[in-house]
Formats: structure tokens, sequence, C-alpha cells
């Protein structure tokens, strides 16, 4: 087997394990977000399920799994795209730099893709971050028991008996999005970091 072949071979597996992992991972926010599947999303799965002969899967709670997988597989593709889109980038970035050439410019969609993939990646590690506040769900702290209680006056929201579990999601998530945020800036450092190195040891 020829030796270039089979590293590209290798490095496409790799960009669709990841693809695949991260997509999954995106599908939790989605379903975060996603309180209930829209209609236009179960209205295509019941057109497929129509058109395939597998109209016992349109069970609600059946379509419920289907547009997980839906989302699985779209996001999975978009990111294998990104990133197979930036891997040739990358091709073409070093001979240009070795010739002497022009730059070639990062396409918007690969750019795009791969801001969303660094957003998935940021929220996951930040949800892990956040796990080693887990006993601050329980003995939140004043200032963040201060800030929910603010924002539990401006909306309306957490009151009655079921305000100590509030709370805890609360602070839950906040920890998350505390953590998200410290992940995406050195994620975003890295990178630009990265980006001179590469510039420097090509110039």
């Amino acid at each position: 087997m020829n030796k270039r072949f089979a590293i590209n071979l290798s490095i496409y597996i790799a960009l669709i394990l990841i693809s695949a992992v991260e997509g999954w991972r995106s599908t939790y926010l989605v379903d975060f977000v996603l309180i209930e599947t829209p209609d236009s999303v179960e209205a295509f799965i019941l057109f497929w399920l129509r058109h395939t002969g597998a109209e016992y899967l349109a069970d609600p709670v059946d379509i419920e799994v289907l547009a997980l997988l839906l989302y699985w597989l779209i996001a999975t593709l978009l990111f294998a795209w990104g990133l197979a889109g930036l891997k040739r980038w990358g091709s073409r970035y070093f001979i240009a730099r070795k010739n002497g050439e022009a730059i070639p410019r990062l396409p918007l969609f690969v750019m795009l893709v791969m801001s969303l993939l660094a957003f998935v990646v940021s929220c996951d590690l930040g949800w892990y971050l956040s796990l080693l506040f887990g006993r601050y769900t329980v003995d939140i702290p004043l200032p963040v028991k201060a800030l929910i209680k603010a924002y539990q006056s401006v909306t309306g929201q957490g009151g009655g008996a079921d305000a100590d579990d509030y709370l805890a999601y609360f602070a839950v998530n906040l920890y998350w999005a505390m953590a998200t945020l410290c992940v995406g800036v050195l994620l975003i450092s890295c990178c630009l970091a990265m980006r001179r190195f590469i510039h420097w040891k090509t110039s």
C-alpha cells in the first residue's frame, strides 16, 4: 500500500470519527434547545416512513428517536464536510507557502463549520469542567444565589415549592455557561497561537 495513501486514509478516518463523535454531542444541544420535535422535522420523517414501508415506527416515541438520529446524521455530515475542506485548504496553504505563491483564502463555509465545531467542543468540555463544581449545586455560594434571585425577580420564575430545585437547576446551567466560556476563550487563543506558529515556521 502506498504510504501517502495510507496516511490520507488514516487522516480521513480520524476526521470521520471526530465528526461522528461531535455530531452526536451536538444532538444533546439540539435536544436541550428544542423541547419538542418541530413539525417540519416530524413531517419529513413521516414522509420517509411512508415511502419506505416503515409506518410502524410512526409512534411519537420512535419519532423523537428518529429525529435525534436525523440531527446526528446532519451534524456528522456537516462536520465531516467542513473538516475535509479544512484539510484541503491546509494542503494548498503549505504548497503556496513553499512555492512563494499567494495564500489561498479559507472558504467561508469551512470557517462557519469550524466555528460551529469549536462551539460544540467548548460546550462539551465546559460540561465536564462544570462537574467539578458539583458540590456547589447544593451549597450554592451567596453571589450565585443572589444572581439567581435577581433573575427570578426579573422573569417571575422559580417561585413556589420547587424553588430549591430551580436554584440547583439554574446553578448547574450557570456553571456550565461559565465553564464553556472559559474553554471557548482558551480554544480560540490556542488556535490563534497555532496559526502564528505555522505562519512563523512556513515564512
